[in-house]
């Protein structure tokens, strides 16, 4: 018998939570089992959306403070719906967390692999964490279950997972290895899970390819295209698709340079540009440089590969220098404005290297900083989301505990990520607390048209001071 507990709890689950608020409907069980291995970002992304579709998910955290924070459903990264999405299948039990692999993939019909694979100084990927589940996985599997690559991976490791599966008798019981690469954006990866604009599917048995795209199809609100394809093909459109996006917003922010020296608006530019389909306008908005944990990474990884492979990829080289310049030309703006920066107070909004998520990693905001620092700036910063992660990378730096007073007697400031509640700042009260009222907007967030009218010095990227 259902107690009044439980139905208010799925009233709250059906109307107050995620399943309503983002439209995603609370999906009947599959009797599918998948165990995912890995609780970082990707990993968490997928262990709740898989428990959403109706599998029953064992998701593998083996550091044991974060996951008895798990277990509490306490999760450290900002994913907007993320923690009512993981709260809710921890609730119908559709989710546990594990420590130990043996338990957690025993019964999986699939296991998603999903741990890092930073960057080592060549510009490699480092799969010591790959190899190491890989090894421990392989005594522990049993016939016909599928191992799924979700990490970034270089091309060829699919193989060499299967070679070191054979030498543990994987091949004996006909494991099979699907590669499966994620194209999750942080700050809407869990819509990105729910409707994805493609799903790739790398393998060499038909079977295991499409048991795993049958684990999505259930849950697609909306019909996609699901690419079938082997497994050195759908490692290579990963990287492939990453590189080209890094190139989009290199192009736009060389364009916005020019812009700036012919005396053009970028915005106007761009959005003539965006209406041709063959385009499209999205990462066409100018900025200090893109960043975060896949981009940088995966444009080194490719162009590690290149060299190994004897061709040389010189769009990808001038796309990385021109993310490496970018930043110093953000401070060169400020120099612009202020002039030397040795002693001067330079308030900074925004430290992530994207809005709605507290990823500091390669932010492009950090490289402005720093260069700041080394000018001799006094840095002053405020983040709606990422205070506790900036002390810990930058103990030193003073933080604020709101925009207003990163304004305070600031000789100027810097919008540095494109976080909307900056578009709703009192500007007039923040220029009164500022020592001199300058401006770069890094993200061409703001009206340059309201901030001339109440008497501020602004540069955007790729547009004329005070031009709407």
């Amino acid at each position: 018998m259902r107690t009044d507990t439980d139905n208010k709890l799925k009233k709250r689950e059906l109307s107050h939570g995620l399943a309503t608020e983002a439209g995603l409907p609370v999906y009947p069980s599959t009797g599918l089992r998948v165990a995912v291995l890995g609780g970082g970002f990707v990993g968490l992304v997928a262990a709740a959306g898989f428990a959403q579709f109706g599998h029953t998910v064992a998701l593998v955290e083996k550091d044991p403070d974060k996951s008895k924070e798990l277990r509490a459903g306490r999760i450290r990264i900002h994913e907007r719906g993320l923690p009512e999405l993981f709260g809710a299948n921890l609730r119908r039990h559709r989710l546990g967390v594990f420590s130990e692999l043996a338990e957690a993939i025993k019964g999986a019909h699939a296991i998603f692999l999903a741990v890092g694979t930073p960057s080592l100084p060549s510009g490699e990927a480092d799969l010591s964490a790959v190899f190491e589940v890989v090894e421990t996985l392989g005594p522990l599997l049993t016939p016909k279950q599928i191992l799924v690559l979700k990490s970034t991976v270089p091309v060829g490791t699919a193989l060499q997972v299967r070679n070191r599966l054979s030498k543990n008798g994987a091949a004996k019981k006909q494991v099979a290895v699907v590669s499966n690469p994620e194209f999750l954006r942080e700050g809407t990866a869990v819509m990105d899970f729910f409707r994805p604009q493609r799903i790739v599917i790398g393998g060499d048995q038909p079977e295991a390819i499409e048991t795993i795209a049958q684990l999505y199809r259930v849950g697609m609100m909306d019909a996609c295209p699901i690419v079938v394809t082997n497994n050195e093909t759908a490692e290579m459109i990963k990287y492939a698709s990453n590189l080209f996006l890094a190139t989009k917003v290199a192009f736009v922010n060389e364009l916005a340079n020019l812009c700036d020296a012919a005396g053009l608006n970028v915005t106007e530019v761009t959005r003539g540009m965006g209406l041709d389909s063959r385009i499209s306008p999205e990462f066409l908005n100018p900025g200090p440089g893109f960043g975060g944990s896949c981009l940088p990474k995966d444009l080194d990884a490719i162009l590690n590969l290149a060299r190994k492979q004897g061709v040389r990829l010189s769009i990808a080289e001038a796309v990385k220098e021109a993310n490496a310049r970018q930043p110093r030309l953000v401070v060169g703006k400020l120099e612009k404005l202020v002039g030397t920066l040795k002693g001067k107070t330079i308030g900074v909004l925004g430290l992530t290297f994207k809005a709605h998520t507290n990823d500091l990693r390669s932010s492009p905001a950090l490289a402005v900083m720093k260069r700041l620092e080394e000018k001799g700036a006094l840095l002053q910063a405020y983040d709606p989301v990422a205070e506790g992660e900036a002390r810990a990378l930058w103990p030193e730096l003073k933080l604020a505990p709101n925009p207003e007073e990163v304004a305070e007697k600031a000789d100027a400031l810097v919008v540095l990520t494109e976080w909307p509640e900056f578009m709703a700042l009192n500007w007039e009260e923040i220029g009164q607390k500022m020592k001199s009222k300058n401006i770069v907007d890094a993200r061409n967030l703001l009206v340059p048209e309201i901030l001339a009218r109440l008497g501020f010095n602004y540069l955007g990227m790729g547009q004329k001071p005070g031009e709407a």
